[in-house]
């Protein structure tokens, strides 16, 4: 009977130390759990992942799509990396390159046309006045020689100036007779020709038009019959032995064209030919509507084949620019407006890939790739296909992405329109704000109730997110205690205290939002700033 007690009296404190063992473990279990669920679970919105709220019904003061909970990290990671799986890769089609240095290079193609060279355009002109009584080039287009006669005058001028002339010499006076001599001369009229008005003693009141210059006559400015005034042009002519031809060049291409470099062209009129010539002259100024600047180069154009209005391209292969730089594909860029990221790979186990977002500095644009000044070092792997799946991994995860990163030296304005509209849906109801005061502050007296005022105060804006915005931020204020703005009246009508609401912050911390009131204006950057639908400005 004493064993059988003692035998049951060992089972029962067996038993005891059993169940005090289990009541420690699950103890310190259910408590690192409770200290587990003490942590707030975050919730953010899948469009705009900078929104970061606890309450699981509230919605995205910026879109107004439900909030879905911020993924949990199983190691936070200080450098804000993160992994993706290797099915999540090959599902992304993510693909990456290694960072190399080269040469920067450009395939440049140029539009112009063929001009006429202006170092050879001549203009015929009337060496006296009087009236066109032959015109020998009748049409533009017309080849004309050096010493041709191309035209006769009838000038009373230059009868009364040979009159004179002949008198000087039957009067022998040689001081005189030099003089209208020289006359003659400065009129163009040849030593033969005053030869002969000394032989025959009769004046002539036609004179000749003789080409100064040998080409094609571009301009024809007179006509038969017409009288006209000493120096009057008659005709333009220019010799197209060399001919210019004229190319526009964008602003961004500029870097690469040097006075001096031969560059081949073709023209449509004649197919299969090529013609070169070097750069003689880049235009210092571009064109403020087509934001390119004139290129011209000279060509030899003995044949004639050229002719100036024909079009020209030119297609220059390999255009440089001095110094090595990293070349990276432009589908490895996500630009955010003021800057320019790409994804790093920052290290791989078992087809998995860590990836972490850096800010880059851009240069040129080389077509399909680009130039980048700083942020990556040779050598790094940059993901180059599947950036955009990358990011909205990024996102999900809780990290920096394209669409939220880490404010600038200048400052971020999206975050600032981001976090004012936070605060706007947290305060949407003047009884939410009193609620979370209510469990928050402690038990005061109750204060002597004042009559509320309310004022209106015009406010801008496009749709119902910037009614949201703009009624949220008013709520804020300290004094208001209700906002309700009218999108067909553009005004916003505040009931305030008036011992504590103060019209003009209320004013300035909407335009801060981005929305014009109509005392204060909102800056220019945060109002880019805001969604397309939200754009109130004409």
């Amino acid at each position: 009977m004493a064993k059988t007690i003692k035998e049951v009296s060992f089972y029962i404190l067996l038993v005891s130390l059993g169940l005090l063992a289990g009541w420690f473990v699950f103890s310190s279990s259910s408590k690192h759990s409770g200290e587990t669920q003490s942590v707030a679970q975050e919730y953010t919105c899948s469009m705009h992942p900078q929104i970061r709220m606890q309450d699981k019904a509230a919605k995205c003061p910026l879109c107004g799509m439900d909030l879905i909970p911020v993924a949990s990290e199983g190691s936070a990671s200080a450098d804000d990396s993160f992994e993706m799986s290797a099915e999540a890769i090959a599902l992304a089609k993510v693909e990456t390159i290694e960072a190399k240095k080269s040469e920067p290079q450009k395939v440049l193609r140029l539009y112009g046309n063929i001009q006429a060279n202006e170092r050879n355009i001549h203009s015929q002109t009337a060496h006296i006045g009087g009236r066109l009584e032959k015109l020998f080039a009748n049409f533009e287009g017309e080849t004309v020689k050096k010493g041709q006669v191309i035209a006769s005058i009838y000038s009373p001028e230059l009868l009364s100036i040979q009159a004179e002339f002949l008198e000087a010499l039957k009067q022998k006076q040689p001081v005189i007779t030099e003089a209208a001599k020289e006359r003659l001369r400065l009129l163009k009229i040849t030593e033969s020709q005053i030869e002969n008005l000394e032989k025959t003693g009769k004046a002539n009141p036609y004179i000749n038009i003789v080409a100064d210059a040998s080409g094609i006559v571009t301009a024809k400015k007179t006509a038969r019959g017409e009288y006209v005034e000493a120096g009057s042009v008659l005709f333009d002519v220019a010799n197209l032995n060399s001919v210019w031809a004229v190319f526009n060049a964008y602003e961004s291409d500029l870097p690469y064209l040097n006075v001096g470099d031969l560059i081949g062209y073709t023209t449509n009129a004649l197919p299969g030919q090529v013609f070169t010539g070097r750069v003689e002259f880049i235009s210092p100024i571009v064109d403020s509507e087509s934001r390119t600047a004139k290129v011209r180069m000279e060509t030899d154009n003995k044949n004639l084949k050229l002719k100036p209005g024909m079009l020209a391209n030119a297609l220059i292969h390999n255009a440089k620019i001095s110094g090595e730089a990293i070349i990276l594909p432009k589908s490895a860029v996500l630009w955010t407006g003021e800057r320019s990221v790409v994804y790093v790979v920052k290290k791989h186990e078992n087809d998995a890939l860590n990836f972490n977002l850096r800010e880059i500095k851009l240069g040129p644009a080389l077509g399909d790739s680009v130039v980048v000044l700083s942020g990556i070092q040779e050598k790094e792997l940059v993901a180059v296909n599947g950036v955009f799946a990358i990011d909205a991994s990024a996102q999900l995860a809780g990290k920096n992405s394209m669409m939220n990163l880490p404010p600038n030296p200048q400052g971020d304005t999206m975050n600032k329109i981001a976090k004012l509209a936070a605060v706007a849906l947290i305060c949407t109801t003047a009884a939410a704000c009193d609620e979370h005061k209510t469990h928050t502050a402690p038990q005061q007296p109750p204060a002597k109730t004042q009559s509320a005022e309310v004022i209106q105060l015009g406010v801008s804006g496009s749709c119902e997110m910037c009614k949201m915005r703009i009624e949220g931020v008013a709520k804020s204020q300290s004094g208001v205690k209700s906002a309700d703005w009218d999108i067909k009246t553009q005004s916003l009508r505040i009931e305030v205290e008036p011992s504590k609401a103060n019209l003009d912050a209320i004013s300035k911390a909407i335009a801060a939002a981005g929305h014009d009131t109509e005392k204060d204006k909102a800056d220019d950057a945060t109002y880019n700033a805001l969604p397309g639908c939200c754009k109130y400005r004409k």
